[in-house]
């Protein structure tokens, strides 16, 4: 990236102090996140959501986008299944993963104990969480299983076509890493498996003619339990089948109406494009390790997988779809949640508020002396990102005719690329759009 003339040169950022106490991040309470254990002192009368700290389990991904959708208050326990150990007594729940502990009742009747698994839930099957959740929370929107008809339950219907729509005989050990790609056989997925199963889908969605998503309108628990597999899907199988139209599910001139489903689904329910959904390059690490596995078992060598190299599409849906769309539905996202700031900037500025200290010892550490000479370099540098984070609106404003010079300079850039690239994973740490401003950024300082 080449760097231009910071309007801020020469120009000190504000202290932590200031920074802190700009009016949009104050009393913004701690995220109730938890890690590993949950303490005694959170409140025993909310749901207690149990998953994975990576963000790599598939159905724990269903069961987080569930929660979202119905904008639950929850707690989240995030579990590190590397803590497990032989002599760990813990390693029974460590394995359970997703689970839900819904708070006691006493004033409930039997069968309403029974329905509603009063205590902390044994089940790790998203489909049966999702089906505890809509117990729970009947009357908010959206409903997971809208009746289509007397007849016909569209959205329980959708969820077992899963199986047998996608490619069949793939290996289940690697469903949440690289779904559909690889057979425990050493084998790959026929190229033809992958254009059939697409085919499906795109006339599963031509059924439901009066929405995008999958049962039509509105969002279901179809699209909750499809959306983890299809997400990974859309990134992987073009990375694995290069410059193959009819093997890339976001290709609009072959498969229109999957385009379809996955715009809405960005568009259109917030809490997945703003805090769920994952990334491509989350989604390139882990098929870089599914790919490791199937090498070491491949039958022959035209079964073995070479991944290309690293295309750039760092923050590519903001670049898309604009940084106002971006803040659009991030405002509906962050209106009913207070420990989030108001836009995509503030909300990256919070994170690296808290983890301050982390990020200017890792800046110092990976650059050695290269890009930051000392702490006190590093971190002018990430009050300077952070100052432009904060203020991100003014700077991709379109109705202004004012001319923006680049908002970050030279040292800035580089604390910014190394926070994106190394210090920040989606949507372990932050969702798909804050994470997308703050690439637009750093793209702006090579325009």
């Amino acid at each position: 990236l080449r760097c231009h003339r910071s309007r801020i040169n020469n120009i000190v950022p504000p202290s932590w102090e200031a920074l802190q106490s700009t009016p949009s991040l104050t009393n913004r309470p701690s995220p109730p996140i938890y890690h590993d254990i949950l303490p005694e002192s959170v409140d025993s009368s909310l749901p207690v959501l149990y998953r994975d700290k990576d963000s790599i389990c598939a159905a724990c991904e269903s069961v987080w986008l569930a929660l979202e959708v119905k904008n639950v208050e929850y707690v989240t326990v995030l579990v590190d299944k590397n803590n497990a150990s032989e002599d760990d007594d813990g390693d029974e729940q460590i394995s359970m993963l997703p689970r839900i502990s819904w708070p006691s009742t006493t004033d409930d009747d039997e069968s309403n104990k029974n329905d509603h698994d009063t205590t902390t839930t044994t089940t790790t099957d998203p489909v049966k969480l999702l089906e505890q959740i809509q117990s729970r929370y009947p009357d908010t929107a959206p409903q997971f299983y809208p009746p289509l008809s007397s007849a016909v339950d569209a959205s329980r219907c959708n969820i077992m076509r899963l199986p047998g729509v996608m490619p069949r005989n793939s290996d289940t050990n690697l469903m949440s890493y690289a779904p559909y790609l690889f057979r425990d056989d050493g084998t790959l997925v026929k190229p033809s498996s992958h254009a059939v199963s697409l085919e499906e889908v795109e006339e599963m969605q031509e059924e439901y003619y009066l929405g995008d998503f999958l049962c039509g309108k509105a969002i279901t628990a179809a699209d909750i339990i499809w959306a983890p597999y299809l997400e990974r899907y859309a990134v992987q199988l073009p990375i694995v089948y290069r410059n193959k139209a009819r093997l890339n599910p976001r290709n609009r001139n072959v498969y229109g109406e999957v385009d379809n489903w996955y715009k809405v689904m960005e568009r259109e329910v917030p809490a997945y494009s703003c805090r769920v959904m994952g990334d491509a390059k989350h989604w390139r690490k882990c098929l870089e390790v599914a790919t490791k596995i199937h090498n070491e078992r491949a039958v022959e060598n035209d079964e073995r997988v070479s991944l290309p190299d690293v295309p750039d599409q760092s923050g590519w849906w903001v670049k898309k779809n604009s940084v106002a769309k971006a803040g659009e539905i991030w405002s509906e996202y962050c209106s009913q949640r207070p420990w989030l700031a108001p836009t995509p900037g503030g909300e990256v500025s919070l994170f690296m508020i808290r983890n301050r200290e982390m990020i200017v010892d890792a800046a110092v550490a990976a650059s050695l002396g290269d890009c930051f000479d000392d702490e006190n370099t590093a971190d002018e540098a990430l009050r300077e990102v952070i100052q432009v984070l904060l203020e991100w609106d003014v700077y991709f404003d379109q109705s202004s005719e004012e001319e923006m010079t680049q908002p970050l300079s030279e040292s800035g850039l580089r604390m910014a690329l190394f926070a994106a690239e190394e210090m920040i994973q989606v949507p372990r740490d932050l969702g798909m759009i804050p994470v997308g401003v703050l690439w637009e950024v750093i793209r702006s300082c090579d325009e």
